[in-house]
């Protein structure tokens, strides 16, 4: 897309209409306190939640969720819904497919193992969950369908997912892109072609003119000065705590729902 360009800006909205981003060290600092926090969560997404408690990019699946209600005008369906809460699910486990620094990012190989491989997980996770009837509220089919084409798209729901997923990279995972600079996995280019290639497969117009603007956020930050080590390590470990993303502790919200 020859259109794209990092514009200088100095923050956008995101997907709960929250003033984000911006160039300096700030925008490191990661969401405030229960920014994720939704009455709507069902017992199921909560304990969903609850499972990959620690993961730094549980942050970025449950803005994915986010995205998804709000390209949807809140009318996505439980399956499309938990299929975005969890659809990266395999990179929580050890031993996932390998993703070389030279392979393109619409590597299909890495894609389609990726998708597979977190569609077998999260259908084993339902099919072992303890209580049947939190499992058995989502059409377990369905979701994994919808999590091996969370990458491609294909069918009204799976482009919608795949777009939310990109939306949820560029505006959460940032931070990962000056972090891979950092540690010297990919050069400044290499990690803006993934920030554009995260724009450039979005089908849905509306989904589009969202993007752009966190595009350019994210370049401009990519980029900025990069911020110390410790506040990227900050910033990762604060991408995956629960309680502070949704506000409170799942296990508690289990039984006491919100």
């Amino acid at each position: 897309m020859s259109d794209i360009s990092a514009a200088e800006t100095t923050g956008t909205t995101d997907t709960t209409g929250v003033a984000t981003g911006g160039t300096g060290h700030a925008a490191f600092d990661g969401p405030a306190r229960g920014h994720f926090a939704d009455s709507s969560f069902t017992a199921l997404e909560l304990s969903a939640i609850q499972w990959p408690d620690g993961f730094y990019q549980l942050e970025h699946l449950l803005a994915t969720r986010a995205w998804v209600i709000a390209l949807t005008n809140g009318t996505a369906r439980p399956e499309l819904r938990f299929a975005a809460l969890v659809h990266d699910a395999e990179r929580f486990f050890p031993g996932g497919p390998p993703s070389a620094p030279g392979t393109s990012f619409d590597d299909p190989d890495y894609l389609f193992q990726h998708s597979i491989r977190s569609g077998d997980i999260v259908g084993q996770w339902l099919a072992d969950h303890e209580d049947r009837a939190l499992a058995d509220s989502v059409a377990a089919a369905e979701v994994r369908a919808l999590i091996l084409r969370h990458e491609i798209g294909g069918g009204q729901e799976a482009d919608i997912l795949q777009a939310a997923d990109s939306l949820s990279f560029l505006e959460t995972l940032d931070w990962l892109t000056v972090d891979w600079v950092s540690r010297g996995i990919y050069t400044v280019e290499r990690a803006q072609q993934k920030l554009r290639w995260s724009v450039e497969r979005i089908r849905p117009p509306e989904a589009l003119r969202l993007a752009l603007p966190l595009y350019d956020r994210a370049v401009t930050m990519l980029h900025g000065c990069a911020p110390a080590a410790t506040q990227l390590a900050q910033r990762r470990q604060r991408a995956g705590d629960s309680a502070w993303l949704i506000g409170h502790s799942c296990e508690n919200a289990l039984t006491r729902p919100c």
